[in-house]
């Protein structure tokens, strides 16, 4: 859902993001446009001092469940164990400032008022078992 297009303005966006954060940790930000997807955190570096995470490859749905499974584990215990990596089958690896450019992550940058940096986020690349779905 897209509060803007729903009505919503934008105290009342800020104050959900505030909500959620407050409550679950962080914010997922999910954005599509008629080519492409991308799904990303808000709120892992304010609240654990962690990198954001970044997916550009899937679909939303798969996005959604690898992104949010991250970033419970940072809740949790701080960071990513690799079995957990390995289980979910994804790759964290450091996030190439030209990913960054196109407003690609604004909702966080209108939140924190700076440009993100490569140390802000942490790119999540899916293994082949997302190609055709979230891993069983």
């Amino acid at each position: 859902m897209c509060m803007r297009c729903e009505g919503y303005t934008w105290e009342e966006i800020d104050r959900h993001t505030d909500l959620v954060i407050r409550v679950h940790g962080y914010l997922l930000m999910q954005v599509a446009d008629e080519d492409r997807s991308w799904t990303y955190t808000i709120g892992l570096v304010e609240g654990w001092d962690h990198p954001e995470f970044l997916c550009l490859d899937g679909g939303l749905e798969a996005q959604a469940v690898l992104v949010n499974a991250l970033g419970d584990e940072i809740r949790r215990i701080g960071h990513v164990r690799p079995t957990t990596a390995e289980f979910l089958d994804v790759r964290l690896v450091e996030i190439q400032e030209s990913r960054l450019h196109n407003d690609r992550v604004a909702a966080w940058e209108d939140r924190y008022e700076r440009p993100a940096t490569t140390e802000d986020f942490l790119l999540v690349i899916p293994g082949r078992s997302w190609s055709t779905g979230p891993a069983k």
